[in-house]
């Protein structure tokens, strides 16, 4: 058989005991239907033909992922600015009212002995960002033993505008210690009693020729920065400290912080003289 009779049916004959008998032989090649369900199986619906995505598809997928991220990043850039400001200005407050908090008890125990007849305050010592505090206690501001010095302290208060710090150095040792830091301006004005009422008149400046005597208050305002930028917007601002006004164009935040104290002892000094 040749190679063209692949697939047919071949009838033969074959007599056994006179009878013929007649039956076919299939040959073992493929059929066609066969064939053809093999190809359904190979192009079943599991194995069609993938398509990928077309370039406008792409690119509003990348649209819509920059736009997602730019809103994750605005919304972490707002809250790393509400949150730097928000420490800017608590830090400010505390240390204005730190501040004052310190002077008001190194003020107000001026001229505090059990004898009497201390003065208050070293007045030629002073000056406009300095204070001079006398009192009579076992350490100064330092903590130092006032032993040495007969048990009196002798605190000096004063601005250091370079460090914008506000510092205090005792007698033993003349160690300076900073207080407060972020202070820009301090300001103090002496109260002075010139009726002997015991209530203060008025309140000056500082000067060499004030008597301490008259003094029976004392009023201090310090101008207490942020410690860094934390407005989004430079601007300008002016700020009343005391008797003084101070103009600022940037991006820090100010506050002004002031009291008015009244020296405990002053009475006392003048009895005793």
């Amino acid at each position: 058989m040749s190679q063209h009779d692949h697939g047919k049916v071949c009838l033969k004959s074959h007599t056994v005991g006179g009878s013929r008998t007649s039956y076919g032989k299939v040959r073992t090649g493929p059929k066609r239907g066969n064939i053809r369900h093999v190809k359904s199986r190979i192009n079943g619906p599991g194995l069609n033909r993938q398509h990928g995505l077309s370039l406008v598809e792409l690119m509003i997928g990348l649209v819509l992922g920059l736009i997602v991220i730019s809103a994750v990043f605005n919304t972490y850039l707002g809250s790393t600015r509400s949150s730097r400001f928000s420490e800017g200005l608590q830090r400010m407050q505390e240390n204005g009212r730190y501040g004052i908090a310190v002077l008001q008890q190194g003020i107000r125990l001026a001229g505090y002995s059990t004898t009497g007849g201390l003065d208050p305050f070293d007045i030629a010592a002073s000056s406009e960002n300095r204070i001079v505090v006398q009192m009579q206690r076992e350490f100064d501001c330092n903590g130092r033993d006032t032993t040495p010095n007969d048990g009196i302290a002798i605190n000096t208060y004063a601005h250091d505008a370079a460090n914008q710090l506000i510092t205090c150095t005792g007698n033993i040792g003349n160690e300076v210690m900073p207080i407060v830091e972020g202070v820009d301006q301090m300001r103090v004005l002496w109260g002075l009693d010139t009726d002997d009422d015991a209530v203060p008149d008025r309140f000056v400046t500082y000067n060499p020729s004030i008597s301490n005597q008259d003094v029976l208050a004392m009023r201090i305002a310090l101008l207490v920065n942020s410690g860094e930028s934390i407005r989004t917007r430079s601007g300008e601002e002016t700020h009343v400290v005391l008797d003084r006004v101070f103009t600022t164009n940037d991006r820090i935040a100010r506050n002004v912080f002031s009291s008015t104290v009244l020296l405990r002892n002053g009475e006392l000094t003048n009895i005793a003289r």
